[in-house]
């Protein structure tokens, strides 16, 4: 079972450098697309704000036929949402050690398929000490500070897989790895040098698909090789 984690906000805004096709009910269509014939996910969406029934997301998914829990926070602070989310599934009963979480972020559009891709590498190689993120970074190929990454190259039988020294806010880990690593992820602040303090501290990486299964919506960093506008 994959529980997914939907984090949206009453004071989301695009931004700058989204493509011209971005808004979140386009990536929250996208994701109901893709999991909407599951009966081995759960989902919960994690809404931090004050009036979640007129928010369009909202809205959409109340609309929807998808079955889905909703967890409401009052921070106006992704972080302190973040913190509430973590204190909530710790103390969860019904998520066991071998399911999964996945942190998902409301900027990301995912290819169809994607939860049998990650069923597949569960039940191929030992993931105890790994972080799963869908999305193939752009910048670990064009980004100076990437010069001299080396990476891992594995497969399975649906995909070849890279390591990473980090992530984004949005990934996938067991339920036991969740507890594991919780004192450092409740206390965190910021994504990529949290991760890097992982691996050095505690021998954990970061393992994500060639090509993306997921892209953020980020003019210049999406993941390559994939025509995002026609999904």
């Amino acid at each position: 079972m994959i529980h997914i984690f939907y984090r949206h906000s009453q004071n989301a805004s695009p931004g700058r450098g989204r493509p011209e096709w971005f808004n979140y009910v386009n990536c929250f269509e996208n994701f109901e697309k893709t999991i909407s014939s599951r009966t081995d996910v759960d989902v919960t969406l994690v809404y931090d704000g004050d009036t979640p029934n007129t928010d369009d997301v909202v809205k959409k998914l109340n609309s929807s036929s998808l079955d889905f829990n909703l967890l409401i926070t009052h921070h106006n602070s992704s972080l302190l949402s973040y913190r509430d989310l973590l204190s909530h599934i710790k103390n969860k009963k019904d998520i066991k050690d071998g399911d999964l979480i996945y942190f998902l972020e409301n900027d990301y559009l995912h290819k169809e398929g994607w939860v049998d891709v990650v069923n597949n590498l569960y039940h191929t190689y030992d993931m105890s000490t790994a972080y799963v993120s869908l999305y193939d970074h752009n910048d670990k190929y064009t980004h100076p500070m990437y010069s001299d990454l080396v990476s891992k190259i594995f497969t399975t039988s649906k995909c070849h897989w890279r390591t990473v020294p980090s992530t984004c806010g949005s990934f996938i880990i067991s339920k036991k790895l969740f507890d594991l690593d919780y004192d450092i992820w409740s206390t965190a602040v910021g994504d990529h040098n949290t991760f890097l303090h992982l691996n050095n501290a505690r021998n954990r990486f970061v393992f994500t698909p060639i090509p993306g299964l997921s892209t953020h919506c980020m003019e210049g960093l999406m993941s390559p090789t994939v025509n995002w506008s026609k999904i």
